[in-house]
């Protein structure tokens, strides 16, 4: 697991956890030689009966030394802070992309909170994994320094507490470990469906308010976050009942070794200095055995973030890997000269019956196209094969002589990107809770807005008169997902931000189904008028703006015919 995480690092993030590894080493050796250092002066105290001066200037020495070894451990916090959440910001840009990057099928199986908890609980928790072995090993290593010391001047007493000790941190690792781990499943899990419960309240928010459901949300929140709260609960209490465990059970043991001392007569002033060494190292210890049983927890804990996380960076390798393939490849750029050709498509979801079957479609360059047929039959699926976002089981769909299914041309592989050929308006609209003009010019730069365009495409999406009424224009906030303006408005600014790009291609997913009649016609009409030669493919289930398109073809068994 360390080496894995580790492995997976920046250069840069590499040294910082080596020299955070190595800044924990110096601690434990200083704290020993400080330790054996009380020891020392003790012994000379007690057999000499006075301090020479030389040893209360070194004494003061060591005073000097503990103070600056204060200052050390806060750079050393400093370092480790800065390489956790450094650490976790990096491995989450590389989640990040990888989830934008993905392809359809693999998005449409993540939840929106699946992703988001990917992105930033899991990274921080394996980061903090790493962080978590280095304290292991390094507080490991200073129980063993304090061992010696304490077996040395303590002799047999000595070994039999180390040997205590050592037992009782082994039966309270094993006992609790796959406990740990079932906390960390059930606390990740109950996080997500919490927050997914928040994430429904906000898209559902009027359904609820009209069916008065929002008790039953509530209740739903309150299950899951009830949950999650007892397993942090539970967690929480085993992690601390560690502490209350060692100490008290150590405590004990010195009691019971007490009393052997004093059932064999044992001159007690002739080991009082040996036991007040043996004391204060064994209290120095606890610490330290309490912080390897943590963080052995706190490994365990995060077991299922560090899966998570695993299976993720297999598919970023796989990506970078067919991203480098690709860039080995001839690069094309991307034509509609002569139009786009579907041939022979057979496409189906995994377990399903195919939705197509053998399907073929011409659209000329510079034509209408509307695409109708009944709910489910296909028109949505046809639009993600059309645009690459999904992969056919076998057929073609052809840009020109680029095949986007195949990825080459009459010459062989290359690749070529439709992003400035196509533009395209989903089903479901995406407005983010900025301005209209920032959602018009969705993926500009803010100093690279053009807003001239971005009214101009306004005025061709028959919304400008009412942005204009707007206290503040095009820099009027329209609300998360666009609430605070009505169903129409929000398709045609998304209409807007479609036009705002230089395409040759426009693709409308029922782009303009909540509009009355007379606005989408003036809406087709505008669109003729500024783009006339550039092909437009709209899905719709309105034969009045069917009707106005140059062809017109229906997904009907499996097939896609030609009806006009």
């Amino acid at each position: 697991m360390f080496r894995y995480l580790t492995g997976i690092l920046d250069t840069r993030e590499r040294m910082t956890w080596k020299i955070y590894a190595v800044l924990s080493l110096i601690s434990p050796i200083v704290d020993i030689f400080s330790f054996s250092v009380i020891i020392y002066i003790i012994n000379i105290v007690v057999r000499e009966n006075q301090a020479s001066p030389e040893l209360t200037a070194f004494t003061v020495f060591m005073v000097l030394v503990s103070m600056l070894k204060c200052l050390f451990e806060l750079y050393k916090s400093k370092i480790a802070n800065r390489f956790v959440y450094e650490g976790a910001q990096k491995l989450s840009m590389k989640i990040y992309e990888l989830l934008i990057k993905e392809n359809l099928t693999e998005h449409n199986k993540k939840t929106a909170m699946q992703a988001l908890n990917m992105v930033r609980n899991d990274t921080t928790n394996c980061i903090q994994i790493i962080v978590d072995w280095i304290g292991i090993v390094i507080n490991g290593i200073t129980m063993a320094g304090f061992a010696a010391v304490l077996i040395y001047v303590s002799k047999w007493i000595g070994v039999v507490s180390s040997i205590i000790l050592l037992l009782l941190m082994a039966v309270v690792f094993f006992r609790m470990r796959t406990r740990m781990r079932e906390y960390g499943e059930r606390s990740r899990a109950w996080s997500i469906k919490a927050n997914s419960q928040i994430t429904i309240a906000y898209g559902s928010f009027k359904e609820m308010k009209i069916d008065d459901r929002s008790t039953f949300v509530l209740h739903k929140y309150g299950d899951a976050s009830q949950a999650y709260a007892q397993v942090q609960g539970e967690y929480k209490y085993k992690i601390s009942s560690i502490g209350v465990i060692l100490q008290n059970s150590i405590m004990a043991a010195m009691f019971v070794i007490l009393a052997v001392i004093l059932v064999f007569g044992t001159n007690l002033s002739a080991i009082l200095a040996p036991m007040v060494v043996y004391i204060t190292a064994l209290v120095r210890m606890l610490p330290m055995a309490y912080n390897v049983l943590n963080g052995m927890n706190n490994v365990e804990f995060a077991e299922k973030s560090y899966e998570a996380l695993k299976e993720c960076m297999a598919e970023y390798s796989l990506l970078k890997e067919e991203e480098k393939r690709s860039e080995a490849v001839r690069q094309k750029t991307l034509t509609l000269q002569k139009g786009v050709s579907v041939r022979n498509l057979t496409f189906g979801y995994s377990d399903r019956v195919h939705i197509f079957q053998d399907a073929s479609i011409d659209i000329p360059v510079g034509c209408s196209i509307a695409v109708i047929g009944a709910s489910g039959a296909g028109k949505t699926t046809f639009v993600d094969l059309l645009l690459g976002l999904l992969k056919p089981q076998s057929g073609h769909v052809f840009f020109d002589d680029y095949d986007i299914v195949t990825q080459s041309d009459a010459e062989g592989p290359c690749r070529a990107g439709m992003g400035e050929l196509v533009s395209y308006i989903p089903q479901t609209v995406y407005l983010n809770g900025e301005t209209i003009r920032n959602n018009v010019a969705f993926f500009e730069e803010e100093e690279e807005v053009d807003e001239a365009r971005v009214i101009e495409c306004l005025k061709c999406a028959q919304i400008w008169e009412d942005v204009r009424k707007m206290p503040d224009g095009i820099h009027t906030l329209i609300g998360e997902n666009g609430t605070a303006i009505s169903g129409g408005q929000r398709q045609r600014i998304a209409l807007a931000r479609a036009l705002y790009k230089d395409f040759e291609l426009l693709v409308m997913d029922e782009a303009t189904a909540a509009l009355d009649m007379e606005t989408e016609k003036a809406v087709i009409d505008s669109i003729r008028q500024i783009k006339a030669d550039k092909t437009l493919i709209m899905v719709t289930h309105h034969m009045s703006l069917a009707n106005e398109c140059d062809v017109v073809y229906k997904i009907e068994d499996q097939k896609i015919l030609r009806v006009r």
